[in-house]
């Protein structure tokens, strides 16, 4: 396994991290064997968060950690979340804090993340005074957490904003060949600025392991992998730290274990390759870029319609198209309120979409799709 420094913060990390989202809730058992087993090809980096796997999956790192002897556990890193709709006061969080500890079965977690950052208003409430970021700085002090970071889903030039503003030790993206172009503002700034950079999605949402007939020209033989193709694409970035993948069993973690070994060494030939293949391909997906949005005199939230219409179109698991409608139908805060119903087909998304995607046509599907109409 290749280890790299995460950032100033003086611990040294796999460049392959376990993404804790993929367990099955109702099997303790093969989530302990797969984790033991990242931990034995040498993964020490453990991200997780609050409702993850119906709420079991930070008990499920915390005991499959706690089961080793403690020599195992050293140098073993767990990276944990608080979102500030459920936690939006400093005292809030310190008693997340203080619940999660117990899960983890640890004194301390070495990672703490404000989670979920959707926009610069968002950031700005959080770091407000008795927001949750103070609830974080008082719990470094006290020792529950050694550093506080971030996760974002917001654009490449908000994240690099936030990144500038100096308070997180690293900062978690969504990032993947889909979605580069979109997101790298936010990836150099973050590298720059020499803070850790850990990527989440590098599979874009499950995507690129669907339509094989489509984006077969990714995979670097017939015998390869879209997973592996999908990772040796943020394996390959010098300014990546970790690159994130969920792990259900440890079948799955061997084979993204010899991906991860398979890149010696950043190599942006293979960065420009894969991107030039997947440009290659024609097809247009959205980038979640964020102009339709900026033009809609609805201010419905386009990019995110569209990239949800995309997994749709592309046949993801029903289990992930009952989510979307369950969100959707509960007035997901990241949708603003705004139904895709609500779209007046005025056409100007359509003339600011840098991926030319007709808008038009999509928010009429996945509003039919949501039983909107």
């Amino acid at each position: 396994m290749r280890y790299t420094h995460f950032g100033k913060t003086g611990k040294r990390v796999s460049v392959l991290g376990f993404g804790g989202m993929r367990f099955d809730p109702k099997d303790e058992e093969l989530a302990v064997q797969t984790v033991q087993k990242a931990v034995d090809l040498g993964i020490n980096y453990f991200d997780t968060a609050p409702g993850y796997c119906e709420d079991k999956s930070e008990t499920f790192i915390g005991n499959a950690l706690a089961l080793m002897p403690e020599e195992r556990r050293k140098n073993i890193f767990v990276s944990t979340k608080s979102h500030y709709k459920s936690d939006p006061s400093a005292d809030d969080v310190r008693r997340h804090i203080e619940r999660q500890l117990k899960l983890f079965k640890r004194d301390r977690i070495e990672f703490y993340n404000m989670w979920c950052i959707l926009d610069l208003a968002q950031f700005r409430a959080i770091i407000e005074p008795g927001g949750p970021y103070e609830g974080a700085l008082r719990a470094k002090k006290d020792g529950l957490i050694d550093h506080i970071c971030a996760t974002a889903h917001a654009s490449g030039k908000d994240i690099a904003e936030i990144v500038n503003a100096g308070v997180f030790e690293g900062m978690t993206l969504g990032y993947n060949v889909m979605n580069h172009s979109f997101r790298q503002e936010g990836l150099h700034a973050a590298a720059a600025a020499g803070i850790g950079v850990v990527t989440m999605n590098p599979l874009g949402g499950g995507m690129l392991t669907r339509h094989e007939e489509m984006l077969h020209v990714l995979k670097a033989s017939e015998s390869d992998s879209f997973i592996a193709a999908a990772l040796r694409f943020n394996f390959s970035h010098p300014e990546i730290t970790i690159v994130l993948s969920g792990m259900k069993n440890p079948a799955e973690v061997e084979a993204n274990v010899k991906t991860a070994k398979s890149v010696k060494e950043p190599d942006p030939i293979l960065i420009e390759r894969l991107i030039e293949k997947f440009e290659s391909l024609g097809e247009s997906f959205c980038t979640t870029c964020g102009y339709c949005l900026e033009h809609c005199p609805e201010k419905i939230q386009i990019h995110l319609y569209a990239q949800m219409w995309d997994r749709v179109r592309m046949h993801l698991p029903e289990e992930t198209r009952r989510v979307y409608k369950i969100y959707c139908r509960n007035d997901a805060h990241w949708l603003k309120g705004k139904r895709a119903s609500d779209c007046t087909q005025c056409g100007e998304c359509e003339k600011h979409c840098t991926q030319k995607l007709p808008l038009k046509e999509y928010m009429t599907n996945i509003a039919k799709f949501l039983g909107e109409k």
